[in-house]
C-alpha cells in the first residue's frame, strides 16, 4: 500500500554525529508543510519534519510529491515510511496561485 501527500519541503538541514549508543549517524531533516484535504474538501496544513531515507536524491525548498510505505518499528508500532520526494512539475504556479484569496 502506497499513499501520496504533497509536501512543501521549506529548507533542508544535514545532521551528522555519533549517537548515545556509539553510532554514527548521517541524514538530512526537512522542515516541511504537509497539504492535506479534509472530509468537506477544507485545504488542511500541518507543519512538521521529514528525515530523509538513505540515498535520497538531493532536496531543495519546493513542493513535492511524497510516496509513503507503511514500516513497523522496533517498537512494533505500525507507522508511515517516505520512500520518495518526487518535484512537482509547475509548483512555483501552484504555490503563488493558492496564496490567494
Amino acid at each position: 500500500f502506497i499513499m501520496k501527500t504533497r509536501i512543501q519541503v521549506l529548507s533542508v538541514e544535514h545532521k551528522s554525529g555519533r549517537s548515545k549508543t556509539g553510532n554514527d549517524y548521517n541524514m538530512h531533516v526537512c522542515q516541511c508543510i504537509v497539504h492535506g484535504v479534509d472530509d468537506d474538501g477544507n485545504e488542511h496544513l500541518q507543519i512538521g519534519e521529514l528525515v530523509l531515507p538513505k540515498g535520497h536524491d538531493t532536496v531543495k525548498p519546493g513542493m513535492y510529491d511524497g510516496e509513503f510505505g507503511i514500516s513497523v518499528g522496533q517498537d512494533k508500532r505500525i507507522g508511515g515510511r517516505l520512500l520518495q520526494l518526487s518535484p512537482v512539475k509547475g509548483a512555483a504556479a501552484s504555490v503563488s496561485s493558492s496564496a490567494k484569496p
